[in-house]
C-alpha cells in the first residue's frame, strides 16, 4: 500500500519541473507536452520512502483547459502538492485548484513556491503572502511553504524530505474490502494489448483473478499486474497505482471514468442525492441547472435539483439531487464536484448520500429531507434501522445494503451486531443470502402464524392442524418465503408450534382427540359404518365438511372414491371376509364380488383400496392376501 500526492498550481508555475526534480523522472511523456512546454495529460512519477514504501505523484494539467483532467488526477489523492510561482504568486487556476481539493477533502498538503531564484526576497515575501490569504480559512491554511528553485536546487532536499515525512504520516487506504479503482489512464502495448490504469481505492486485486469493468458491464481476467513502478507484480492494494494487462479487452470498453471492480460489486447510476456546497464566490446553483457533474475520474453532464426546491445560493450548503444525463460508478461516500456548463467554472461539490435515488416530488419531500439529514448526521447504525423500517418486508439483503450504502463488511458487522445485541434486529441466513430484519416485524410474523394455526384449532377441533403447505395462503401474499421459514423455525425451537407429520399445531394443542371432540368424532364414525360397505356420499347429511376432512387426515375416515367415504374399521372387516372366504388361495373379482355381497361397482372400488394398501396383491387375473 502507497500514498499518492498530487500537484496543483496555475500553469506554467513549473510543477512538472519540480516532478523532474524531486524524482529524476518527467512525468511529462506526450510529444505534444515536450513541444509546447505544458502538461496535458496525467503524469505519474514515484519516489521511494525510507521505509521503503512507494509515494506516488500525480502531476496533473494547470491550463483552464484542462481542468476536468486535473479533478480527475486529484479525485483520488491523499495529500496534495501546490505549486506556486514566485514571480506571478496566486493566479486563477490556483484558487480553482484549491476550491477543487477542498471540495474534494484533500485537505493534507504542502506548498512549493517555486521559481525562487527569479525573484527578489521581497517578490518572494509577497507571493508567501498571498498563498497565506488562499489558504485562509480551509483546512489546509497551516500548511508549509517551501522556498525552491528546480533549476538551482535551492531547498528542494527539504522540500523532499517534507514530502516523505508528510506521506508516512498519512493513514493508507483499507485493503479489507471489495476491489475497486477508477481508471485515469488507458494504453495500448505492443504484444500485450490494452492496460488500464488508476489508483486502488479499496481492497486488493491478484494476478490471475477477474475484474468487472463498468460502465460497460464485461468481466475480464488479469493477465499482468502492475503496482506503481513494477511490472509482474502478485498483489495489487488500496492507495498503489495499479495497471491491468486484462484479456480480451479493447480500447471502446474503457474508458476514463470507467471503473474496475469486484465482480458484482459496483453499480452503474443516473440519479443520486447529494449534500452540496456551493462555493462563496461564482454563482447560485438554480432549480434544474444543467452542471458538469464530476465523480471519480469521470466527467457527465447532469441536471442539479435542490432537494428544498429553491436555489442553492453562494456559500450555502444543501441537499441537491442530480439526474444525469450518462451512467457513472459511484457509491454513498463519494465526493464530487461540479462545474458550471458555460463558461465553465467550480462552482461546488460535496458527497453522494444516496444512489439510484427517485426525481424529487413536492409531497414526498419532507421525508426525503429526512432521510438525508439521517444519511448526513446519523451513523450506519441509525440508516440500518431506518433502511429496515421503511423496507416493505421490514428486512435487508446484506449484500445489497452493502454495496448501495457503500459501507465496509466490517463496519457494518458491527452495526449490525449492536442492534441484535439491543434485541432491535435478528440474522437469518450466511454469507451472499445473508438478511437482516426487525425483530417486531419478524415477532408479528409469528403472531399471524399462530392465529392461522389456532383458528384451526378452534373452528375444527377435529383436525389434527394446519397443513404445513397450506400455510403460506393464510399470511399476506407478499410475504417471503424465507420469512415464515425464520418464523416456523424459531416458534418450533420455543416449542410454541410443533410439526407432528405433514401438519402445524400449537404446542398446547393435544396430540390426541379427547372429551367432547372425541364424542363427535365417535358419532360421525358410527353414522358411517352404518352404510356398510358400500359406503357414505359426500356431503354427509347432518355433519360439516370440515369435520369429515378432519377424520380424513387423521385418518380415522378414508375415501373410496371422490365422493365416498367409509370407516377404517371396515376395512378390517373386508380383510376377514377374504381370509374367512379364501384364506392363501387367489381369488377373482366376481369371486370377491359374490363374498362382500355388493355391486361390481363397489367390488372393484375395494379391490382398488386393498391393492394400494398392499393388503392384497394382483396377479394376472386374481389377488391374493399379503
Amino acid at each position: 500500500m502507497g500514498v499518492i500526492i498530487g500537484t496543483a498550481g496555475h500553469i506554467d508555475h513549473g510543477k512538472s519541473s519540480l516532478m523532474l526534480a524531486l524524482t529524476g523522472k518527467d512525468p511529462d511523456r506526450l510529444k505534444e507536452e515536450k513541444a509546447r512546454g505544458i502538461t496535458i495529460e496525467l503524469g505519474y512519477v514515484f519516489l521511494e520512502n525510507h521505509d521503503g514504501s512507494t509515494v506516488s505523484f500525480i502531476d496533473v494539467p494547470g491550463h483552464e483547459k484542462f481542468v476536468k483532467t486535473m479533478v480527475a488526477g486529484v479525485s483520488t489523492v491523499d495529500s496534495f502538492l501546490l505549486v506556486v510561482s514566485a514571480d506571478e504568486g496566486v493566479m486563477p487556476q490556483t484558487r480553482e485548484h484549491l476550491d477543487i481539493l477542498r471540495l474534494l477533502e484533500v485537505d493534507t498538503g504542502i506548498v512549493a513556491l517555486s521559481k525562487c531564484d527569479l525573484v527578489d526576497d521581497d517578490l518572494i515575501e509577497l507571493a508567501e503572502e498571498e498563498v497565506r490569504e488562499a489558504l485562509a480559512g480551509t483546512p489546509a491554511e497551516k500548511a508549509p511553504i517551501f522556498r525552491v528553485s528546480a533549476k538551482t536546487g535551492t531547498g528542494m532536499d527539504e522540500l523532499k524530505e517534507a514530502l516523505l515525512k508528510m506521506a508516512a504520516s498519512i493513514d493508507t487506504k483499507s485493503s479489507m474490502g471489495r476491489f475497486r479503482m477508477p481508471v485515469d489512464r488507458i494504453f495500448t502495448l505492443k504484444g500485450f494489448g490494452t492496460i488500464v490504469c488508476g489508483t486502488g481505492l479499496s481492497g486488493k486485486i491478484k494476478s490471475g483473478e477477474s475484474v468487472e469493468i463498468q460502465p460497460v458491464g464485461k468481466t475480464f481476467r488479469v493477465r499482468e499486474l502492475g503496482v506503481n513502478e513494477h511490472r509482474n507484480a502478485a498483489t495489487g492494494e488500496a492507495g498503489d497505482r495499479i495497471a491491468l494487462n486484462l484479456t480480451g479487452i479493447r480500447k471502446e470498453d474503457v474508458h476514463r471514468g470507467s471503473v474496475a471492480g469486484e465482480i458484482g460489486f459496483l453499480k452503474v447510476l443516473k440519479s443520486l442525492d447529494t449534500t452540496c456546497t456551493i462555493l462563496q464566490r461564482n454563482v447560485d446553483l438554480l432549480v434544474r441547472q444543467r452542471v458538469r457533474f464530476h465523480v471519480g475520474t469521470a466527467e457527465v453532464m447532469a441536471r442539479a435539483i435542490p432537494v428544498e426546491g429553491k436555489p442553492l445560493l453562494r456559500g450555502e450548503t444543501g441537499y441537491v439531487h442530480f439526474q444525469l444525463e450518462h451512467p457513472v460508478v459511484a457509491m454513498p461516500g463519494d465526493r464530487f464536484v461540479i462545474r458550471r456548463y458555460s463558461p465553465v467554472v467550480t462552482i461546488g461539490g460535496g458527497i453522494i448520500l444516496d444512489t439510484g435515488t427517485q426525481k424529487v416530488r413536492s409531497r414526498f419531500r419532507d421525508a426525503r429531507l429526512s432521510h438525508l439529514d439521517l444519511l448526513t448526521h446519523g451513523d450506519l447504525e441509525d440508516l440500518l434501522f431506518e433502511t429496515m423500517e421503511d423496507n416493505p418486508g421490514h428486512f435487508i439483503e446484506v449484500d445489497d445494503f452493502i454495496k448501495k450504502s457503500g459501507s465496509e463488511p466490517v463496519d457494518f458487522d458491527v452495526a449490525s451486531a449492536s442492534l441484535i445485541e439491543q434485541e432491535r434486529a435478528l440474522s437469518f441466513g450466511e454469507g451472499k443470502t445473508r438478511r437482516l430484519i426487525l425483530k417486531v416485524a419478524v415477532e408479528n410474523l409469528e403472531r399471524k402464524i399462530m392465529g392461522c394455526i389456532g383458528t384451526i384449532h378452534r373452528s375444527v377441533p377435529l383436525n389434527p392442524g394446519l397443513p404445513a403447505a397450506h400455510l403460506a395462503r393464510k399470511l399476506p401474499p407478499d410475504t417471503p418465503v424465507w420469512t415464515v421459514r425464520f418464523c416456523l423455525s424459531r416458534l418450533q425451537e420455543s416449542g410454541a408450534v410443533e410439526k407432528r407429520g405433514d401438519y402445524l399445531c400449537l404446542g398446547t394443542f393435544p396430540k390426541e382427540i379427547s372429551g367432547e371432540t372425541q364424542t363427535l368424532a365417535n358419532h360421525i364414525i358410527s353414522d358411517v359404518k352404518k352404510a356398510g360397505l358400500q359406503g357414505v356420499k359426500r356431503p354427509v347429511s347432518g355433519r360439516r365438511e370440515e369435520d369429515i376432512d378432519a377424520l380424513l387426515q387423521r385418518g380415522l375416515l378414508f375415501s373410496l372414491s371422490d365422493s365416498l367415504i367409509s370407516s377404517e374399521d371396515m376395512i378390517q372387516s373386508v380383510q376377514k371376509i377374504i381370509e374367512d372366504s379364501f384364506g392363501a388361495n387367489p381369488f377373482r373379482l366376481g369371486e370377491l364380488r359374490e363374498a362382500l355381497g355388493v355391486s361390481r361397482k363397489f367390488t372393484l372400488l375395494w379391490a382398488e383400496l386393498l391393492d394400494s394398501r398392499k393388503i392384497t396383491k394382483r396377479e394376472g387375473e386374481s389377488r391374493l392376501l399379503v
